[in-house]
Order: C-alpha cells, then sequence, then structure tokens
C-alpha cells in the first residue's frame, strides 16, 4: 500500500533477478570488481549475482543527497536468504554513521523549522511515518542508534522521539538509545 508519491520521495526500485542489475551494470561499462566493491554483486560457485536479487529496494541517500548505499527487502514469503540486507560497509558507507531518510530532512529543515524527530527502526517505519504525515520521521537502520547518528540529529532538532519496535530487542534498544541521545544533549 505504498503511494506512488512514496515510491518517488524514497526512490523505491526493485531488483527482480539476479543478473539484471550485473548485465546492466556491465553495459555502462562498470567492471564486476567495481560493482562488488560497490557492494552490489558477490562470488558463490565461480558465478556472480546481484546480493538484492529479488528484493524491493531502498537508496540510503546521505545528507549530501548522495545514493551512499542500498537496502533490500525480500519480495516472495518463502525464502532461503536473509528478509533484509543491507549494502556491507564500503568507503563511503557506514552503517553506524548515516540515517535512513537525512536528506529528506535536511530537505523538510530547508522549507521550514523542525520542531521534533522521530527516530524509527527501518525503512518500511520511516515511509509509513511520512505517508501519515510525520515527515521528520528517520531510521537507524535497526536498533542501534549510535552517537555518530545522535549527532547528526541534532544539527535539525534538540528534540527526537524514539519510535522503535514494541518487542524486547526494541524496547532495550529504545533504552540505550535515549541514554545516547542524553549524552548528546538531545
Amino acid at each position: 500500500q505504498i503511494t506512488k508519491a512514496m515510491i518517488t520521495r524514497f526512490g523505491l526500485g526493485a531488483s527482480l533477478d539476479f543478473t539484471e542489475m550485473l548485465d546492466y551494470l556491465k553495459s555502462k561499462g562498470y567492471s564486476y570488481e567495481l560493482i562488488h566493491d560497490a557492494g552490489i554483486a558477490e562470488e558463490k560457485d565461480g558465478r556472480q549475482y546481484d546480493v538484492f536479487g529479488k528484493r524491493l529496494m531502498y537508496p540510503i541517500i546521505d545528507n549530501m543527497n548522495q545514493v551512499v548505499a542500498f537496502g533490500g527487502r525480500t519480495l516472495e514469503k518463502d525464502v532461503h536468504f536473509a528478509k533484509y540486507r543491507n549494502s556491507t560497509q564500503t568507503d563511503i558507507f557506514d552503517k553506524s554513521k548515516v540515517i535512513y531518510g537525512v536528506n529528506l530532512l535536511k530537505k523538510r529543515k530547508a522549507a521550514k523549522p523542525i520542531n521534533y524527530v522521530i527516530m524509527a527502526e527501518g525503512y518500511m517505519d520511516v515511509i509509513a511515518l511520512h505517508k501519515a504525515g510525520f515527515d521528520t520521521a528517520v531510521a537507524s537502520m535497526g536498533t542501534a542508534l549510535t552517537t555518530k547518528q545522535a549527532r547528526q540529529l541534532k544539527i535539525y532538532s534538540d528534540l527526537v522521539y524514539i519510535s522503535y519496535d514494541g518487542d524486547t530487542a526494541g524496547q532495550k534498544a529504545t533504552m540505550r538509545g535515549l541514554d545516547i541521545l542524553k549524552e548528546t544533549g538531545l
């Protein structure tokens, strides 16, 4: 139930199989080595494959409006691989430093002041919150809010609400996150 507006806003796409993206990038002149170094491809049994194959794709965009990585979620129910996958750490992507949706937060701040930020766990949480009108929602891409991420949030607002899942992991992460926010002056 993601609207076209939200698909456009977040730049969502899909990788429908395990070779289409590699074939496309190779046709544009990118080498397998570069595609691998970007965290898009791996090799198994001597064959190269798209690590995001058969997944809904979320571009991870930094505060400079540059795509630095991707997240993917399976499109099928019964699969024999991880439901979610993020790009591996690269020279331009460190999960502990990047906030999903920070590019939209920066754009929002340029338009009008931000009273608060909502920190959620994942991509779909942020999209659902934006769809509901909470356009200052971002995600820590899991439950591990870091001091580096908290310092980034301070650029946008001094008030941060944590809206992690209600399960045990989410509750524990909320408590850790609150400590990190407090230590950062938020």
